[in-house]
């Protein structure tokens, strides 16, 4: 399923870029996890652990692949010490248990700001501003994360990493801070919880192409087809917009834009070798470096290695 965007810079048309939404498909980060759907979330030591223990079960809890639940969370609670993970593990029915460490940090300085101040009025209206010093201090929260993920049926772990996420807020005179610890701590958490759903477990995203919307070399008549395409894919029907392409690409073959834009038809029906063969004719036309040729090569190789083992983790 693709959905198109037009992002324009400014209010001027020429400096609107037609981009696709690609729907995508990856594989967890770590491929040894990839058999492990059966879940226990365990202890998390540190200041903060137990916090970020709950969270942590309420993500994986609701964590979708396919629009379908990925994980079954069977128990919560447990040791934080992965020597001691196996035997839990099975005594709760888990393929694997997770636990680590959490090292919260809170830090206040302070800085030199300014502010603005009128020094001459006449009648209501000020005439002079100068610039007068204040204090200023900046909170900051540093939120370390140490996630171990252990198979049980092996008792290896099978996943470690360190995962690190900041937030501050700044206030100045007698202002008050405008975020809380808790609330910086909540937000830090979200970047954490999200890298190590990732990397534990299959996910689905969104990708953007962008498409060549001028039609640079046609002829005049090909070349209004190509806008009128180009249109199409704008208001959201690509489907009329690749006919229309094809079309050109008969009547006029290997022209850079049309071929470069097929890739993105293809790209987008999911048919990855077939993009990369038409991302690669676009890349030989082009007479120089192309950033959304070599960006689109990038992408559709990655999205058909994803595939690919997606498919290999299928078989296991």
């Amino acid at each position: 399923m693709t959905t198109l965007l037009v992002v324009c810079a400014g209010l001027m048309m020429a400096a609107c870029a037609t981009t696709v939404d690609i729907s995508a498909r990856f594989p967890a980060r770590y491929a040894e996890t990839s058999d492990i759907r059966r879940i226990a979330v365990a202890g998390f030591d540190g200041y903060g652990g137990r916090e970020f223990q709950s969270a942590l079960q309420a993500e994986l809890f609701s964590a979708t692949f396919d629009g379908r639940p990925y994980f079954t969370v069977v128990a919560t609670g447990g040791p934080s010490n992965p020597r001691d993970a196996a035997p839990y593990g099975r005594s709760v029915g888990a393929q694997g248990v997770i636990l680590g460490m959490v090292g919260t940090d809170f830090n206040t300085s302070s800085y030199q700001g300014s502010e603005s101040r009128c020094v001459r009025w006449e009648g209501d209206k000020c005439k002079e501003y100068k610039s007068f010093p204040i204090p200023c201090w900046r909170r900051t929260v540093d939120l370390m994360v140490t996630p171990s993920l252990v198979n049980v049926a092996n008792g290896r772990v099978v996943y470690s990493a360190q995962k690190r996420a900041s937030r501050n807020t700044s206030w100045c005179g007698d202002q008050s801070p405008s975020t809380g610890d808790l609330a910086m701590v909540t937000d830090a958490q979200r970047d954490i919880l999200g890298d190590i759903r990732r990397d534990i477990a299959p996910y689905n995203t969104t990708l953007s192409a962008t498409l060549k919307t001028k039609g640079v070399g046609l002829s005049e008549p090909l070349k209004a087809q190509f806008t009128a395409a180009a249109k199409a894919a704008g208001s959201g029907d690509m489907a009329t917009a690749c006919q229309g392409w094809a079309s050109i690409n008969i009547a006029q073959p290997g022209n850079l834009d049309t071929v470069y834009d097929l890739g993105v038809c293809a790209e987008s029906a999911g048919d990855y070798g077939k993009a990369l063969t038409l991302y690669r004719q676009a890349q030989r036309l082009s007479p120089a470096q192309d950033n959304a040729i070599n960006e689109s090569i990038a992408r559709a190789q990655s999205l058909s290695d994803a595939r690919a083992a997606l498919a290999r983790g299928q078989k296991k």
